[in-house]
């Protein structure tokens, strides 16, 4: 039974990082960053809506594939509210996760500003074992056990500065240490949610006119997990086309490339290459994300209270 658990921890663990303890987080943050903090809802737009796809090392059999709908928009002069759905699936893994995201924008000084931003969050857990190729099908780890599911909620915090064209923001999504239900304590921890916090900023240096430089660095640290690392840099023509890349930690290297039609229908895609062992094994991975904002944020900066940027600046 144990050498059957090892095996399910050893797969979870391959093919998802072990995300049983942290959900994972898309690309798509790169131009819709509410995926990392509750505190962009209502921003920079009066309402935006995005959808995302996302296959990691396509042609391994159990490999990621990850789904994520996020909405947000304006409420009032001051507020925001949002929300965020993301289905994660991994061999025999599966999470699926429901964020409810409210903001609070504050102007402090000229071109100083503060964002608070709170989330409430329900967490599915699952490990399906009913197609798991074992030597005796009748071990108690899997004889009635097809499926074990863990549900769970959780609420975060964050809080963003903005001046001119830099973010900075510290967010912790999960401020609950959630506690598996399980007493096997090989297994507690395969569905178990961690605490985890990041820091997150992006700056744009405007080149000439129309274009700029966009920077983006995203750090993420869960309890009892090695932390995480992003950088990425994109090269922008008049807020519709862009074009950059991206270095992950463990050697993954990204190309991004998007456009916005009349500034209103986003699409994205970015692919991913390991520099690893896991090259040439694999297809790489996948991501596209298609998105549509309302509203100009350009009208709403006659609002003296809170300075509305284009987001992507």
């Amino acid at each position: 039974m144990r050498r059957i658990l090892l095996c399910i921890i050893i797969s979870i663990g391959f093919f998802s990082g072990l995300r049983a303890q942290q959900v994972p987080i898309p690309d798509n943050y790169l131009i819709n960053p509410v995926i990392v903090s509750p505190a962009f809802s209502g921003k920079y737009f009066p309402f935006q809506a995005y959808v995302t796809h996302r296959s990691e090392w396509t042609g391994l059999s159990g490999a990621p594939v990850i789904g994520n709908i996020s909405i947000d928009g304006k409420l009032g002069k001051k507020m925001g509210i949002g929300g965020n759905i993301l289905l994660n699936k991994a061999g025999i893994y599966r999470n699926f996760t429901v964020n409810l995201n409210y903001a609070f924008h504050l102007q402090v000084a000229k071109d100083h500003f503060l964002s608070f931003g709170i989330t409430g969050a329900f967490y599915q857990n699952s490990v399906d074992l009913s197609d798991l190729v074992v030597s005796d099908p009748y071990d108690p780890m899997i004889l009635n056990h097809d499926k074990t599911t863990e549900s769970y909620f959780n609420v975060g915090a964050s809080l963003l500065y903005n001046w001119k064209d830099f973010n900075f923001c510290i967010a912790f999504p999960m401020m609950i240490n959630n506690k598996s239900l399980y007493s096997d304590t090989l297994y507690d921890n395969v569905l178990t949610m961690n605490r985890n916090w990041m820091i997150y900023g992006n700056y744009s240096i405007f080149l000439a006119k129309d274009w700029k430089l966009k920077i983006d660095l995203l750090f993420r640290q869960a309890q009892h997990m090695p932390w995480t690392f992003d950088i990425s840099m994109a090269v922008r023509y008049a807020d519709s086309y862009w074009l950059g890349v991206l270095y992950r930690k463990n050697n993954i290297i990204g190309i991004q490339v998007g456009l916005a039609v009349v500034k209103t229908i986003v699409l994205n895609y970015t692919y991913e290459f390991s520099g690893s062992s896991m090259d040439g094994k694999s297809g790489g991975t996948h991501e596209i994300t298609l998105g549509c904002r309302i509203g100009s944020p350009a009208a709403s900066k006659s609002n003296s209270a809170l300075k509305i940027n284009e987001y992507d600046r």
